[in-house]
């Protein structure tokens, strides 16, 4: 797969389209890349709070006047999908953590290609917010697809590459374009006073741009807004993790309508 520099990559072939997957590419051997972790985003310079030691974005006049997207910021695990592995933010090995047991049961197993990247939010395991129940199969929440060459693709590539193999995506909150920098932080203000699409307390919002870009420009393009009071959990919270609340089968394979 290529990346154009207009950000239109060729995410998908026509041979593939028609299976509804990206093509495999066998990789030179020098050319096999180390798994890219997903990179740290830098807050939005009017995030109700901001960890410490972590940087702000540069120029927020980086999203006035251009296509752009907001999601809603899960509070859940920084997981990579790849090659039939699952990873936690950490790359360096396949995660053997119980709490990746909803994602690798669901859908680990159907991103294949040795070169495609599926970045998302697990929630199967307890941070610091519980979201309402939720089906099996919807623990994982797709937000970045990358490529080969670590290209990040535009995000309706994104969309469109999930949902040809059942994968969730990150709840979207906004596209289209704002004309102020005071536009855009309004709409986060009124976002940060709404609760979870899932259930609960929302832990923020995430803006980027709505083309792909290449990997050097990630920090210029994507930022984050989050709750004040955010609680960063570290490594130690899979010491006594929980499970979220699963939605019982009988229940999820109900068809709307039926008693």
């Amino acid at each position: 797969m290529t990346s154009r520099e207009d950000g239109s990559d060729d995410w998908v072939s026509q041979d593939a389209a028609h299976v509804g997957i990206m093509p495999h590419r066998k990789l030179p051997a020098s050319r096999v890349p180390l798994i890219p972790k997903y990179p740290s985003t830098p807050y939005w310079p009017w995030s109700p709070s901001v960890a410490r030691g972590d940087a702000l974005h540069p120029d927020p006049r980086r999203f006035v006047g251009e296509p752009v997207v907001i999601t809603e910021k899960l509070d859940g695990g920084n997981t990579l999908l790849h090659a039939g592995e699952v990873y936690a933010r950490s790359t360096s090995a396949p995660s053997a953590g119980k709490w990746m047991a909803m994602v690798k049961k669901h859908h680990a197993w159907k991103v294949r290609e040795p070169d495609v990247y599926l970045y998302g939010e697990d929630i199967y395991g307890v941070h610091s917010i519980a979201y309402g129940p939720v089906p099996e199969s919807e623990t994982f929440y797709a937000f970045a697809l990358r490529d080969g060459d670590g290209a990040f693709a535009p995000f309706d590539k994104l969309e469109s590459y999930a949902m040809r193999l059942g994968i969730p995506v990150i709840p979207v909150l906004f596209r289209g374009r704002f004309e102020s920098i005071r536009e855009i932080r309004m709409f986060m203000e009124r976002a940060h006073h709404e609760t979870s699409v899932l259930g609960g307390a929302r832990e923020g919002v995430v803006m980027r741009l709505a083309t792909g870009f290449p990997a050097l420009k990630f920090k210029n393009n994507v930022c984050k807004s989050v709750r004040p009071d955010h609680v960063q959990t570290d490594e130690h919270w899979t010491r006594n993790w929980k499970p979220c609340e699963i939605v019982p089968k009988f229940e999820s394979d109900r068809q709307p309508g039926t008693g």
